[in-house]
């Protein structure tokens, strides 16, 4: 395993023609290979070690939530774009996408993608990617070096950060809000969806010929000031919609930063409520709000 501190961790992510340097605070990397001995009768000691599964890698970090306007239509940051797309794919086979970091890259395929927002706090954000490998890709390739944010490969080489900061000041959770028996007011929401994947491979080859996306599972925990909801959140919409805004004001209405970063969960279902309260705090609920794809 191989953990990348904050000085050396400007991860670029390409897709297309879309890409963008992010700037996380750390960056980690495994690549694993499963083994297994192999021993005979009669015979002592082990015949050697052979494979029992394909090499496969794996690629996770933390980064600051940037609002950097549109890709292919979807509002927020490339994580954000890549997130939504898969779960709203029709087809099943997935293209990966290019991770590179430190100088180690390869095409990695989203695991999860999580963020928080909160009252007068700046929202962060993660993701992981695994990575298998293709007919022209190693699983991972490169070698831990120095990164420079204006360095990437593809359409990233850029510097990361040029837009809005996310922050949640600035940051409407009225679609979250219960409506029923009571209007209630939302505090802050942690998010976070996972995706699986399933890499086909061919009989004589290492590396898979193909990856399929089979399904995801979705999450939404929201923080209000309200308890006898009847389990019901804004029950007059299918969907529910976070806006996450930046740091942009009114005279920057034209920046990129201007624009919400825009998350819907398609058909979600509470499916908890609790509350906690303290001698100095106002009551304050837990509700979860779950979907599948």
């Amino acid at each position: 395993m191989a953990t990348v501190f904050y000085d050396k961790a400007a991860v670029s992510v390409d897709w297309g023609t879309a890409g963008e340097t992010l700037l996380a605070s750390d960056f980690t990397v495994n690549l694993s290979s499963s083994q297994q001995p192999l021993y005979a009768i009669g015979g002592k000691g082990s015949l050697g070690q052979f494979p029992t599964a394909a090499r496969v890698g794996d690629a996770s970090f933390n980064f600051i939530t940037t609002i950097t306007g549109q890709s292919y239509g979807q509002a927020g940051n490339i994580i954000n774009f890549l997130a939504s797309g898969i779960k709203n794919s029709i087809g099943s086979t997935g293209s990966g996408v290019l991770i590179s970091g430190a100088g180690v890259h390869g095409i990695g395929f989203l695991n999860s993608y999580s963020f928080n927002v909160a009252s007068n706090s700046v929202s962060t954000s993660s993701a992981s990617f695994t990575f298998y490998g293709s007919a022209t890709q190693d699983v991972l390739s490169g070698r831990l070096e120095d990164s420079d944010a204006t360095v990437g490969i593809g359409s990233t080489a850029a510097q990361y950060a040029s837009t809005g900061i996310a922050h949640g000041r600035y940051t409407p959770l009225t679609t979250l809000a219960t409506t029923s028996p009571e209007a209630g007011t939302v505090f802050g929401a942690d998010y976070s969806i996972s995706f699986n994947h399933s890499p086909i491979y061919k009989l004589g080859q290492e590396l898979p010929e193909l990856t399929m996306y089979t399904t995801a599972q979705e999450s939404i925990n929201v923080t209000e000031d309200v308890f006898a909801s009847g389990l019901e959140f804004n029950p007059d919409a299918a969907d529910f919609t976070i806006d996450l805004s930046g740091l942009a004001t009114p005279a920057q209405a034209d920046s990129p930063g201007a624009k919400p970063m825009r998350l819907t969960m398609i058909s979600g279902k509470q499916v908890s409520t609790s509350m906690s309260v303290g001698l100095d705090d106002i009551v304050r609920t837990q509700k979860t709000l779950t979907a599948a794809y």
